[in-house]
């Protein structure tokens, strides 16, 4: 069974795209804009990995992430942004683990493909560390 992902673009055309490059490989549902991801993810539940563009009006994907995280941690977020969109503090949220990695769009379909799968295969981890254990002999 294919592994659901959701993508979040404010341009149609991306859209269908990424649903036309990766639909055979993973169960895509695709969202036009943040306030129909939110109604998505109410309606059809949990997704093991939301990918959202950076710049969207009203609500940036990074926002968007960061909430969908809270209501759901063990979402894993990918982010897609233009190079100039890196100094919203893309490195922190890395490593804050608020998102598993940050693309550069245009994205190559493989690369997305490929980082789509490593994120699912991310989970059921601890994280970007282990854990150190709670005492020590």
């Amino acid at each position: 069974m294919n592994e659901r992902v959701l993508f979040v673009d404010d341009e149609e055309s991306i859209l269908k795209g990424i649903k036309l490059n990766l639909g055979r490989t993973f169960a895509v549902t695709v969202a036009n804009g943040p306030e129909e991801a939110i109604e998505i993810i109410n309606e059809q539940g949990h997704f093991p990995v939301v990918v959202s563009d950076m710049r969207m009006p009203k609500v940036d994907g990074a926002t968007l992430l960061r909430t969908i995280k809270e209501s759901n941690p063990e979402t894993v977020c990918i982010l897609l942004t233009g190079h100039a969109d890196f100094e919203f503090g893309g490195a922190e949220a890395v490593q804050s683990g608020l998102l598993f990695k940050i693309l550069s769009k245009p994205c190559p379909p493989d690369k997305l493909k490929a980082t789509v799968q490593a994120a699912l295969n991310s989970r059921g981890r601890d994280g970007p560390e282990e854990k150190a254990p709670d005492f020590v002999l």
